[in-house]
């Protein structure tokens, strides 16, 4: 019975390390909440009548965790109830997230937000994101820095910030008139993201399936 109990004892500790250990990890995973675009100034209302806003590429390793639009899209668009948004990865075109966004969509520092599975962003890939209506044409704030005075306060994690335009329907913004124009966008599109999300190490991975090879093991000798 002693032996017993020690085993058992044993075993609970083989646990607890497990979950410690994982408990660590995704603690250290949670990162800080914050919006892509955090604010803007200088803005002119412009008509486009395709998927538009902006490329950008993060800083680092990124988790994009909700997906929205300035709130202002539905006062340029008094008539709209609902608009299309969606996050590509500019160099194949590939849609890796997308929702639609109404008047009850979540506020958050004035732009409007729906939850999406999470999509994980690499430094040094340029992505595009960008909102559409269906219909002849639509109304969206633009800053274009260059041809009139604005600017656009984005969060720390987002660079090479240019506006995207696209040529028709809801599909990746890269072939209009004012595609990569710097320091631009349309707005449109913005998100929320996890930043400082560490990929699992490959160490972590290896520790943690062997702990749990042990535990199994431990167990089946009882």
């Amino acid at each position: 019975c002693a032996q017993i109990r020690k085993r058992e004892r044993g075993n609970m500790r083989f646990l607890l390390s497990i979950v410690v250990l994982a408990a660590a990890w995704t603690a250290g995973a949670q990162g800080t909440s914050q919006s892509a675009i955090q604010g803007y100034t200088g803005s002119l209302p412009g008509d486009v009548s395709a998927t538009a806003g902006w490329s950008f590429q993060p800083a680092a390793n990124i988790t994009v965790t909700e997906l929205g639009c300035v709130d202002n899209f539905f006062l340029n668009n008094p008539t709209a109830n609902q608009l299309e948004v969606g996050l590509w990865r500019n160099s194949t075109g590939l849609l890796l997230a997308s929702t639609f966004i109404t008047p009850g969509s979540s506020n958050i520092n004035q732009s409007l937000y729906e939850p999406v599975s999470l999509v994980g962003l690499s430094p040094g890939i340029t992505y595009c994101i960008g909102v559409y209506f269906p219909g002849s044409t639509f109304s969206l704030d633009e800053v274009f820095p260059l041809s009139h005075p604005g600017s656009v306060s984005n969060s720390l994690d987002i660079l090479s910030l240019a506006s995207a335009e696209g040529t028709g329907g809801f599909a990746v913004p890269t072939g209009g008139l004012d595609d990569n124009v710097p320091n631009a966008a349309f707005l449109g599109p913005n998100f929320r993201y996890n930043g400082g999300v560490p990929e699992p190490s490959s160490g972590l991975l290896l520790a943690l399936g062997g702990l749990l090879l042990a535990a199994r093991r431990r167990i089946r000798r009882l």
